[in-house]
């Protein structure tokens, strides 16, 4: 959690390290909003659809100023002194830019509010949109890469079985 403060290394420019840091988080707060929403559906019972999606909403909210608030404290401490403007505005696209990654949850949650799915139907539908976001953020990101093809997709298929790892487990609960 938290982004790298360290200059960018060989090879690496002031806009990948960006993009990467951003990626980063992306991945950590879809990976939280996947663990919560199967948590959710886990006691659906006793879930309301306005329950579940405002304890998505603040826990990805606090996550993401959590993480705001280490960048920020992160970089005072390494560099003694308080972030420029620039660096402020940087933290916060890092950070807050992972909003995205629940707008289509909050869609399907939505569809639930308004009776088109049931709860239940509608979390299980989140949790696997929010593996296939995982699957496409990990696609975007090994696209730069440069190595094998075997391992890009060794990383590919080791990210989709973490979140399908997830979804089994709200599967054996039911």
């Amino acid at each position: 959690m938290g982004s790298d403060r360290r200059a960018p290394g060989p090879g690496r420019s002031e806009a990948g390290s960006h993009r990467s840091e951003a990626l980063k988080e992306r991945i950590y707060v879809t990976f939280t909003a996947l663990v919560v929403t199967v948590a959710s559906a886990r006691d659906v019972e006793h879930q309301t659809v306005g329950g579940a999606a405002s304890t998505l909403a603040l826990t990805v909210l606090g996550t993401l100023l959590a993480v705001f608030v280490a960048d920020l404290t992160a970089s005072m401490v390494t560099r003694a002194a308080l972030p420029t403007g620039v660096e402020i505005r940087r933290m916060l696209f890092v950070s807050f830019g992972s909003l995205g990654v629940i707008v289509a949850p909050m869609i399907i949650l939505g569809f639930s509010a308004f009776g088109q799915l049931s709860l239940s139907s509608a979390l299980r539908l989140t949790a696997i949109v929010l593996v296939a976001t995982l699957v496409v953020i990990t696609l975007i990101a090994i696209f730069r890469v440069r190595a094998a093809l075997w391992v890009k997709l060794i990383v590919l298929a080791s990210v989709a079985l973490l979140g399908v790892a997830v979804l089994a487990v709200e599967l054996s609960i039911h």
